[in-house]
């Protein structure tokens, strides 16, 4: 089953689709989320949504990790290789473990069932103006200046991090925002808390680990680029990038 809104929509309403294969629950997504003026399509399989999103061109995708054609993390691998939004996780897989998988593999936000719908509306808002930024500014005049901390060089119009060779670490969006954080602070630590909404776009609590594990799966990448420089811990304080 595919479904979509058929009301006239404002050419700046942002465009969601669904990828939910409980009828309950996506037409409960559908209808919340129209009442925040949003564009809905819903797709009730992972094949039919990838095709969806291929013509509806969403600028944020939800999607339930349980599906009955394929797994969720085949649909999370093709966002992240392939499409152009924001992916937020909406499922009942509650546990912290399986929160960072999904934020490992790519996923901007990660909801657990049933959501709040006037939380989710606020971080589809969220999600979509970073999918934004994202996008190559239109003419080169804009286009912000290159930020630099010891060898680690950012690029922020294309979200791109690079090391002192010039060779590009592929990082998720999450990540890119959580070195950007840290390179703005100039050296200083930047806590868990300031890095959580940063990067994931929500509060931290105190037995939360996903900062830990985004930090974990940085250095991992940073150790692997050459010459790049690492990420510091700093008991009591946080994390920080040295600048020299």
């Amino acid at each position: 089953m595919i479904a979509t809104t058929s009301e006239p929509v404002d050419s700046a309403t942002i465009k969601v689709l669904i990828i939910e294969n409980d009828n309950h629950a996506g037409q409960a997504l559908v209808d919340g989320l129209k009442e925040s003026n949003m564009n809905i399509a819903w797709a009730m399989s992972g094949a039919a949504g990838i095709a969806l999103q291929k013509v509806f061109s969403p600028d944020v995708l939800l999607l339930d990790l349980n599906l009955p054609d394929r797994t969720g993390i085949d649909v999370v691998n093709y966002v992240a290789q392939q499409a152009k939004c924001g992916l937020i996780i909406v499922s009942d897989l509650a546990d912290v473990a399986e929160r960072i998988i999904a934020l490992e593999l790519g996923a901007d936000d990660y909801v657990p069932k049933p959501p709040p719908l006037r939380e989710l509306a606020a971080r589809i808002r969220a999600v979509s103006r970073r999918v934004k930024l994202r996008a190559p500014a239109p003419a080169e005049r804009n286009k912000p200046p290159l930020t630099q901390a010891g060898t680690l060089t950012i690029d922020p119009t294309r979200h791109a991090v690079h090391s002192a060779n010039g060779g590009r670490i592929a990082v998720t969006s999450a990540e890119f925002l959580a070195i950007k954080a840290l390179i703005d602070a100039r050296g200083e630590p930047v806590s868990r808390s300031r890095l959580s909404e940063a990067a994931l776009n929500h509060p931290w609590e105190y037995e939360d680990r996903s900062i830990d594990q985004l930090v974990y799966n940085l250095r991992r990448k940073l150790l692997a680029a050459e010459d790049a420089t690492p990420i510091i811990s700093v008991r009591g304080a946080g994390y920080l990038i040295p600048r020299d």
